[in-house]
């Protein structure tokens, strides 16, 4: 039996915030990104008013500014207890939209244990106490549409402090979203690159996954990978441009959609602890060794790698000769992103890369997301990726 897992409701296009006056809340608890509330007065004004009229309360709560972590969501937890909200607003990319889901079983689970935390799939009911709406503010982490939180989690070893670990459950799955271009306007370049290939890499990982062939996540991901191979290169030229900035939008959604129906794979689980050497982009990790895992994949997954290319444009009938096409065009669609390649790009030393490459290895075939790789990767396959960027 194979399932779809789908929010109830996605609203899209210009002005469709305004499908929160709809919504019946009383005590709407707000989880925003700062610098983006700092940003958008505007936007925050009008929310402020539409609440207002609603005659709804409110408590702003801002996230931490940078990736989550399982502490820091631990921490603000008493305060969402306490405000006791019926809507759970989570306004920002996917560092907000993760935290915002963990946050959810610490409103109804004060004192659930991490190891309960981290049972996949198998979290004690929640959704009971409040309704969940996701408005993402950057097209890439899908977030909004999937069963998962990526948080930085303590690692029990001093080498390397902190990992991220994926969090999952269905229960995840916001209960509606808002696509609205005007909450990504003033998106940086450099994130609208990062989180633009993030959702190639969902959509791409999703769709050679191991996990049975899904037609209601398929077709997502083929569509993803389109829009986001035509329309991330023009949004990077014209960022202000509310068309292509809602393409890239739905190509995030899509790319959500396509993981949430199987599941992520080896570029994830690699990138992931690149990320733990030096300050990186979540995006940027998981694209910059996308080429060599497409490589170690082709083995089992020639055909569908061969799907891609062309969905993209290749016309190449031979396999091979259409997964180097898809190669090139990711090649390009890196550079398009301006998205770091080498050591010297990382600005990492090839000694700490050397000393840490046995640990990364080991790290990313423990990683959850390794589990949805089509076929098992050896450590020396692994490390060799790391190795490859010196």
């Amino acid at each position: 039996m194979l399932e779809a897992h789908f929010p109830k409701r996605i609203v899209y296009g210009q002005g469709s915030i305004r499908f929160l006056e709809t919504l019946d809340a009383e005590r709407v608890y707000l989880l925003v990104d700062e610098v983006f509330h700092q940003h958008n007065a505007a936007l925050f004004a009008d929310l402020d008013a539409l609440f207002a009229a609603r005659g709804s309360r409110t408590m702003l709560q801002f996230g931490e500014g940078h990736e989550p972590t399982l502490d820091f969501a631990k921490q603000i937890s008493g305060r969402l207890r306490a405000f006791a909200p019926d809507l759970i607003l989570a306004i920002g990319g996917g560092s907000i939209l993760d935290t915002a889901k963990v946050l959810e079983v610490f409103y109804e689970h004060p004192d659930i244990t991490d190891q309960a935390l981290y049972d996949r799939f198998h979290l004690p009911p929640i959704r009971r106490k409040a309704k969940l709406v996701a408005v993402p503010t950057t097209s890439g982490s899908g977030s909004e549409v999937t069963p998962f939180s990526v948080m930085y989690v303590a690692s029990g070893n001093p080498s390397i402090p902190s990992i991220k670990r994926g969090i999952a459950d269905y229960q995840f799955i916001p209960d509606h979203v808002i696509l609205d271009p005007a909450f990504t306007l003033t998106m940086p370049l450099g994130v609208t690159a990062a989180t633009g290939l993030d959702a190639f890499v969902h959509a791409m990982e999703a769709f050679v996954s191991v996990k049975p062939k899904n037609l209601f996540g398929d077709h997502f991901a083929l569509e993803g990978m389109r829009r986001v191979h035509r329309f991330l290169p023009l949004v990077l030229k014209q960022p202000d441009n509310l068309d292509y900035r809602s393409q890239m939008q739905i190509a995030a959604t899509m790319g959500g959609l396509a993981l949430a129906n199987r599941s992520s794979g080896g570029s994830h689980a690699v990138g992931k602890q690149l990320a733990t050497l030096c300050p990186l982009a979540h995006g940027l990790s998981v694209s910059i060794m996308l080429p060599d895992v497409i490589r170690a994949n082709a083995v089992v997954r020639a055909p569908e790698y061969a799907e891609i290319a062309r969905y993209l444009g290749s016309e190449a009938t031979d396999e091979q000769a259409a997964i180097a096409d898809l190669i090139g065009m990711i090649d390009g669609l890196l550079t398009a992103a301006r998205c770091p390649r080498t050591l010297a790009d990382l600005r990492l030393d090839k000694q700490t890369l050397v000393d840490h490459a046995d640990l990364l290895a080991q790290n990313s075939l423990a990683d959850a997301a390794m589990k949805g790789n089509p076929r098992v990767l050896s450590h020396d396959e692994v490390k060799q990726m790391f190795l490859n960027l010196a």
